[in-house]
This record gives structure tokens, sequence and C-alpha cells, in this order.
């Protein structure tokens, strides 16, 4: 009983079978080979998703073996997952509210979304933790967007980029402009407070960047080490006062009736790995950026330029 690792304590006595060997005992238990002739692949594969933590199995007695009923449901789950869309990058509610238009009218899909910033985004997406990234990225060398960062971080060729829109990016301030703020030259001011976007955003590297075109020290803007997470809780700063000001989309401040002063307009796109691009349920997704049905989407949000939205830009 040892050699299975099944001892749950001294008091247990010897004549009862342990109730995990009982679920072992009525399951079909299949070795490494044949394994790999029922999922057609070879046994080094085997070995090498069991090391992944891929694949499910048992040790017992010091060997590995795979319950046939787990093999089965790891199949079914797989499938499922398959068909399950992984985006992880950059916030922005246009594309959530694509997104949730998406999981109400897929029939066996479903897209989970996760905005980590731009950059945290193309990592996910370099070790397949997502298997899409939205990002809108501007190299500071190359004045583009997305390409030299694609390049940074998945390092291969094997990825299509398409542009999913264009926004508008500018300052939130309240309403009336109380600080009478009309350049990031004022926000250096000693009477103006600032809240920032979280280092790796997107829009935390465009701030920066229009900084260093302004010829402004980030140290000289109070508030500038202070971060949220994203464009909404940017503009609630400053709705409820919390800072003068923060940096962030026309839509937010529309939103939230802030008075938006806009000093840049983006391109936003998605990074798609190239094996995937073809899939019918990344199709799908990428339809609903075709301009019949974007229009309709967007149709009540300022900030959003949409007439080049599905364009491929890399592929």
């Amino acid at each position: 009983m040892d050699r299975l690792g099944l001892r749950d304590g001294r008091n247990r006595k010897a004549s009862q079978p342990h109730p995990l060997l009982i679920i072992i005992l009525s399951m079909e238990i299949w070795r490494a080979k044949e394994v790999a002739r029922y999922l057609r692949i070879n046994e080094k594969m085997v070995y090498r998703l069991v090391r992944e933590g891929t694949l499910p199995h048992l040790k017992l007695g010091g060997k590995i073996v795979f319950p046939k009923e787990l093999i089965d449901r790891w199949i079914v789950e797989s499938a499922e997952e398959e068909r399950s869309i992984y985006i992880a990058g950059s916030d922005d509610p246009l594309l959530r509210l694509i997104i949730d238009a998406y999981n109400r009218e897929a029939a066996d899909s479903v897209v989970f979304y996760a905005p980590v910033g731009s950059i945290k985004g193309l990592k996910m997406l370099s070790k397949r933790k997502a298997k899409l990234a939205c990002c809108h990225i501007f190299d500071l060398e190359r004045k583009d967007y997305t390409a030299s960062y694609v390049e940074r971080y998945l390092g291969s060729e094997q990825y299509v980029v398409v542009e999913l829109f264009e926004r508008k990016q500018g300052l939130y301030v309240q309403r009336g402009n109380p600080k009478g703020i009309r350049s990031l030259k004022d926000l250096t001011l000693g009477n103006v407070s600032f809240v920032n976007r979280n280092e790796g955003s997107g829009t935390r590297l465009l701030f920066d960047f229009l900084l260093m075109e302004e010829g402004v020290e980030a140290d000289l803007v109070a508030g500038y080490r202070r971060e949220v997470d994203s464009h909404l809780q940017a503009g609630v700063f400053v709705l409820k006062g919390y800072a003068d000001c923060a940096f962030g989309i026309e839509y937010v401040a529309s939103l939230l009736e802030l008075e938006f002063l806009p000093f840049f307009s983006e391109r936003f796109d998605i990074v798609i790995p190239k094996d995937l691009y073809g899939k019918p349920h990344v199709r799908d997704l990428l339809s609903l950026f075709e301009q019949g049905k974007i229009s309709s989407i967007c149709k009540d949000l300022s900030g959003y330029d949409i007439t080049r939205s599905g364009r491929l830009i890399r592929g």
C-alpha cells in the first residue's frame, strides 16, 4: 500500500482498502505505448506531455500509468479549449463590446479577455499563455506601431498583425478645466496633480513619448509614479478629484462627462499566430471588425476611427 503512496494515517485498519485505490482499480489503466497508439503520437511525445504537466497520469509503484477515463476526459476538454480564444493585452472598451457581441452569438466558442497591458500581452502570447494579443505600442525610433515589438517579444515571422481601429488619446480634465491645463508642460506646474497608467501599458509608453517630444521631464509631473490599471480608473480619479488630470482615450472622457484635450490618434492592433489566423472561430471574431458590423457596435462611442478596421498590417 505504501508503494502506491496511499497511506492516510495510523488508524486505518489493514483490512479496509483505501477509497482512492478502489477508484483506481475500477479504471482501465494504460501504459505509454497504449496511450501513444490511442492518440496517434509517438511515445516520446507522451512523456513530453507528461513532463509539461499537460497529459493526466498517475504514478504507481514508481511507474507512470494512464487511466483511460482521464485520457478521454482530457481529449474532450482539449477540444473545448481549442475553440476558446484567450486574448491578453491592452485595455479598451470597444474591444470589450465586440467580445461581448461574439460571446452572445457564438454557438460553440467563447472569448476570454485579460486587459494586462500591451507588453505583458505580447509576453503572454510568446509563452502561449494567451492565443492572441491586443496592443497599441508606439515605437519611438521608427514612429510606427507594433511591428518592432512583435519582433522583440515574439522573435519570428509566424504572426499576423491586424488593425482593429484607431482611437484618440489625450488628457482628461475636470469640467471647466479649473487648472487651465492646455499642454503637457502645464503638468509641471506646482498646483497640478496627475495620475498615470501602469508601466508596460501602451498608453504609458505613448505618454512617455509625448513628454519626450515636448521636452518635459517625467519627474517634474506631480503624480507621475502614481498608477492605475485602466482608462476608466484614470478617468474616475479625475472625476472624484483625486487628480487634476490623467492621460487616456476620448471615449472614457465622454462617458464620465470630463473635458478631453486630444494629443494623438493611435492604432490599436491584434497579434495572431499564423497557425490560428485561419481557424474558423478566430475568423468569426475578426469578421466583427468588418465595416457593416463594427459600425453598428460603436455608433455611440466617441473617439474611435473605424475606417480601416480589419486591415491586414502584417501577414
